[in-house]
Formats: C-alpha cells, structure tokens, sequence
C-alpha cells in the first residue's frame, strides 16, 4: 500500500464524527441540580454510618467504647497525623537551624573576604 493508496485520516473522521447532543456543560446553570446532588451526599453518609453501626461485629456498648477511646485518640493528639504533624515540625525546625547556622558561616566568610581585600 502507497501512501496514495491510504485515505487521509483527518477528513475521514470529520465526517464520521457526529455532534454532540444536548447543551454544552458550562452553559447549564441549575443551583437545584446542585443543590439536591449535595444533600444526597448528606443523606448517602449518614445512612451508611447508621448502617454501619447496625452492622458491626461488636455490640453496641463495645462500638460505642470503641468510637469513645478513637475519638479520644485524635483529640489527644496519638493518632497518625498528629505523630505526623509533629515529625514534619521537627523536621522543619532541624533544617531552618541548619539554614541559619550556615547564612552565619556564610556572613562571616563573607566579612573575612571582604576585610582580606580592603
């Protein structure tokens, strides 16, 4: 096959394509749509944790217990996050040290040079 033989591509699939249906998407402007697609989220996460806790495996006294000492977890400050926050400060207070220790190396060979030339 030549390319004389091969049909042009771009003119093909411009007459194969076919124009879209309906509106185009940032034309549509309906606050109920979205307003309803929001409180549907709500509604969905609460029937689920209530499901939930009718499902779970332990009673409700233990569930409860359960959610208690989490919750307890995360305000204290043990949970992952908190160990992660306070890891990332660390980290960012042992590099802005280091930082100033070096500018302070930096000025004084800065001031040595600038003595050494005068």
């Amino acid at each position: 096959m030549t390319a004389a033989d091969t049909p042009d591509t771009a003119q093909e699939t411009a007459s194969t394509v076919e124009k879209p249906r309906g509106r185009p998407y940032r034309t549509v402007r309906d606050i109920r749509s979205v307003s309803m697609l929001g409180v549907g989220m709500i509604v969905g996460t609460v029937i689920g944790a209530g499901v939930a806790l009718l499902l779970a495996p332990g009673s409700g006294y233990e569930t409860r217990r359960s959610i208690k000492r989490r919750v307890g977890g995360i305000r204290a400050g043990r949970g992952a996050w908190a160990r992660l926050g306070r890891e990332l400060r660390r980290a960012a207070a042992a590099k802005r040290k280091s930082l100033e220790i070096e500018a302070r190396r930096n000025e004084v060979l800065l001031h040595k040079a600038k003595v050494g030339n005068s």
